[in-house]
């Protein structure tokens, strides 16, 4: 940008991008849930879009300007290959039978919040769905127009039914809101030390019974929430911030040498990674939950000549 003969600095960018994508398969996609192999399934496609703007803001008297990014994006799919989170397992149906598409919006920012020291936020929003082609089940009802559950209900004589075109339904990856956050802080007059905290919270994602039919994983998992938080001594801050002249065994052998102590999972939250399924000798399935890692500590020192 030109103003008076003179070159400024843009505080504002902007970005536009679009594409078509072309996946070849891997092993897993080709194989179904037989355990065989279908050496037809093609390239899942797609086409997206994204368009984004960084700006950048001065405030606070900071040496650096805050960032504050926006991107929003679109993207739609074909020749989809569907898939089923089994466990920790992902099941692949084998077959290019489904279309899908996703949008969202992600925002972003990071500064100097506390003088000298990074921070960062960040949150997002996102739907993707899926629609399996020409899929139909049908509901049958009895004389007293109850939907009849074949094993279960006990007037199971048929007088009506209904056949119902699922649409499309949430893909397995669908998390509506997620939010991070990387808080740091020095400690006044004593700024070789520091404290991070971290955030994290992810709205709840789908699932469903173990079967082959995916209009039915519309149950949704517990939201995800952790918080982590970390101490770390900087034994060479003043060295490289040219606050000291001492030097000591550390100065004279490393580049870097930082001590620090880490919890993860803080509050010990236990975070749903999925559902594994088991029958009963009556034929009925509970689903019983995965839990991802508990609260762990970790301390380490980091060493760089």
């Amino acid at each position: 940008m030109r103003s008076k003969g003179e070159l400024t600095r843009r505080d504002v960018r902007m970005r536009l991008a679009t594409g078509l994508y072309y996946q070849p398969p891997f092993y897993r996609e080709f194989r179904t849930f037989e355990g065989e192999l279908n050496l037809n399934v093609k390239s899942q496609k797609s086409f997206h879009a994204v368009a984004g703007t960084d700006i950048y803001v001065n405030i606070w008297e900071r040496e650096s300007p805050f960032k504050i990014g926006v991107d929003v994006y679109y993207k739609y799919l074909w020749d989809v290959n569907p898939y089923e989170i089994d466990n920790v397992r992902t099941r692949y149906f084998a077959e290019n039978n489904a279309v899908a598409y996703a949008y969202g919006l992600d925002f972003n920012m990071n500064g100097q919040f506390v003088k000298g020291i990074e921070s960062y936020f960040k949150f997002g929003l996102m739907s993707t769905k899926e629609d399996i082609l020409n899929d139909q089940f049908t509901e049958y009802f009895n004389s007293d127009n109850e939907k009849i559950i074949f094993g279960y209900t006990f007037n199971d004589s048929i007088v009506d039914s209904t056949v119902t075109y699922p649409g499309y339904v949430p893909r397995p990856t669908e998390q509506f809101f997620t939010f991070g956050a990387l808080i740091q802080d020095q400690m006044p007059n004593f700024e070789s030390f520091s404290v991070q905290l971290g955030l994290q919270f992810g709205s709840a994602l789908p699932y469903g019974p173990p079967d082959r039919d995916r209009y039915k994983d519309t149950l949704r998992l517990k939201s995800y929430f952790r918080t982590d938080i970390g101490f770390s001594y900087d034994f060479l801050y003043k060295k490289r911030n040219k606050l000291s002249t001492k030097e000591n065994f550390f100065t004279k052998n490393f580049d870097d040498a930082i001590l620090s102590f880490e919890v993860f999972n803080l509050l010990g939250i236990n975070n749903v990674l999925s559902k594994q399924w088991i029958q009963d000798v009556n034929g009925l399935y509970y689903a019983v939950p995965n839990n991802l890692t508990a609260r762990r500590f970790n301390l380490k020192l980091i060493l760089r000549m």
